[in-house]
């Protein structure tokens, strides 16, 4: 690692300005396409598709506590029960834009995002979740979900 006055540069990375003592990193493409088919998930209301994109167990943190989910039926239970309350809400489409990233080594890091839901009443919703993901088998998983700013009313699960 070379300092040159506020700027840092790693082998791997570009050069970003010192922020705040913490070094601000890009996201790589892989994890950016790993986030973008998640998205387009979302977009389908695919609630079993989501679900394919979580390491197992999972664990999802929101404001009502913690959810394990160690099997794929309770995962796609709980991503097809949201999709369901989003519908009903007259989800429309969501997008995201990153607004950290953090590797963890090779293959691990943590991600959190700034997500847009447009419903077909022109209302949007705006929230920021975290992500701490795991290469398994060459593939980025979600391992933990923190949704420390969405509030989905009508949610029956996690």
């Amino acid at each position: 690692m070379t300092i040159t006055g506020r700027l840092i540069w790693h082998a791997w990375s570009v050069l970003l300005p010192h922020v705040n003592e913490r070094v601000t990193h890009i996201m790589p493409a892989d994890v950016q396409a790993f986030f973008d088919q998640y998205r387009d998930a979302f977009n389908r209301l695919d609630g079993r598709e989501i679900s394919a994109y979580y390491d197992r167990p999972a664990m999802i943190v929101d404001d009502r506590g913690n959810s394990v989910f160690a099997d794929a039926a309770a995962l796609d239970a709980n991503n097809v029960a949201l999709c369901e309350v989003y519908a009903r809400s007259g989800f429309l489409r969501a997008d995201f834009r990153e607004r950290t990233f953090v590797p963890l080594g090779h293959d691990f890091c943590v991600v959190d995002l700034a997500w847009k839901i447009e419903c077909r009443d022109r209302s949007r919703q705006e929230f920021n979740t975290s992500y701490s993901l795991a290469r398994r088998d060459g593939k980025w998983k979600v391992a933990v979900v923190t949704a420390y700013e969405e509030r989905v009313s009508g949610r029956e699960h996690g």
